[in-house]
């Protein structure tokens, strides 16, 4: 298991059976060290449906350790659905998708949606993210018109920039 995944996996058992989040211990490796923003997604299994995610399309902490730590508990508290329950934590299975820097971009041809997620925003301050791999979304276009869509912009009134960025996900 990836050091991401058990990571929100300790972060989740602890939160759950604690109440309390994590403390971050010890000398972390480079990756946990670096600086990085990140999704957290926990899934039911089997059928490996989606139970709650969370995540930011900016680093908020100093590190990668604390953004998983940090995000895990904001999945597991904002759950729309039932809540997990310690009978639940066998059960569950991680992902952890890391962000690469977010670059500027111009036009559609710039995005390669398997590859890339969009972070749109206009100058109303309306955003939205679209990460890769998202179904239902299968090229730039659909990107934009999503990412359009979720964050309420309207082109005749507002007027947007675009990012990609890579994501590399571990399971």
């Amino acid at each position: 298991m990836n050091a991401y995944v058990k990571l929100a996996k300790a972060a989740t058992e602890y939160f759950i059976r604690q109440r309390q989040v994590l403390p971050l211990k010890g000398a972390l490796s480079p990756e946990l060290a670096r600086q990085r923003a990140c999704y957290v997604y926990l899934y039911a299994n089997p059928g490996h449906r989606l139970r709650t995610m969370y995540g930011e399309p900016f680093p908020r902490q100093t590190c990668l350790g604390q953004e998983i730590i940090n995000h895990t508990v904001s999945a597991l508290t904002r759950v729309t659905l039932p809540d997990i329950r310690r009978s639940d934590l066998p059960s569950i299975v991680y992902t952890v998708a890391v962000l690469e820097p977010l670059q500027r971009i111009s036009d559609a041809a710039q995005l390669q949606p398997d590859h890339s997620g969009l972070y749109l925003r206009s100058d109303q301050g309306k955003s939205a993210i679209i990460l890769p791999r998202r179904a239902g979304v299968d090229t730039a276009q659909d990107q934009i018109a999503t990412a359009m869509r979720e964050s309420g912009v309207n082109l005749h009134q507002d007027t947007i920039t675009m990012y990609r960025f890579g994501v590399t996900y571990y399971e």
